[in-house]
């Protein structure tokens, strides 16, 4: 997974004939994310969907075969924001601390730690949910790169950075702290965080 796991597209099996219906994906992705967010990712089923709903479980199926798929599509997001692309015009300060607020408050939506925690489970037993996840990831990855590109260009991060390396530095934090961890998570998380990450990036001061 991966900061934006938020922020991820993640593309939910689509059904042929008529296209789908954007209001009723709304309101099942609604439900599941109430019954994510109240009881948990055992809970979740088409079955108490369809009662919350009043949409029907061969509807449902039809967009989703699985609850993991249905749970997926809530853990990675819609895939429209990406990355922010800051670094050039605000700066390697705000650039990080952009990638840590948005990685923050995805992962902090009701249901969300039910839904990712779900999904990884299942997909030990599903390829092609992992295959989706692999995909995804390395888009994200992908993404990074080129924002530290654009920042060692500018002369704001310093060269011989290992950007796979990066990547799971700040994915591995939010998640650890956001998905696993059951310590409250202080206030200032996200400048502190940034603020670690910054002081490894910048390039030497100079006399």
């Amino acid at each position: 997974m991966n900061p934006r796991a938020a922020v991820l597209a993640f593309p939910a099996p689509r059904a042929r004939g008529r296209p789908r219906d954007p209001e009723v994906d709304a309101r099942v992705i609604g439900a599941a994310r109430r019954l994510l967010a109240e009881k948990g990712y055992e809970a979740l089923s088409f079955e108490a969907i369809a009662q919350e709903t009043g949409i029907g479980k061969p509807t449902i199926y039809r967009r989703w075969p699985t609850k993991a798929h249905l749970a997926a599509e809530i853990a990675t997001g819609d895939g429209a924001e990406g990355l922010p692309d800051i670094v050039v015009q605000e700066g390697l300060a705000a650039q990080i601390r952009a990638i840590f607020a948005q990685a923050a408050s995805f992962y902090g939506r009701p249901g969300m730690k039910a839904a990712v925690l779900g999904v990884l489970a299942s997909a030990q037993s599903d390829a092609a949910l992992r295959d989706q996840f692999n995909r995804l990831e390395e888009a994200t990855r992908g993404e990074l790169r080129t924002i530290v590109a654009k920042g060692q260009a500018a002369g704001l991060i310093r060269d011989g950075i290992d950007v796979d390396t990066l990547f799971d530095m700040i994915s591995g934090s939010v998640i650890f702290r956001m998905m696993l961890s059951e310590a409250p998570m202080p206030r200032d998380y996200v400048d502190a965080a940034a603020a670690q990450i910054v002081r490894s990036l910048a390039p030497a001061a100079t006399e």
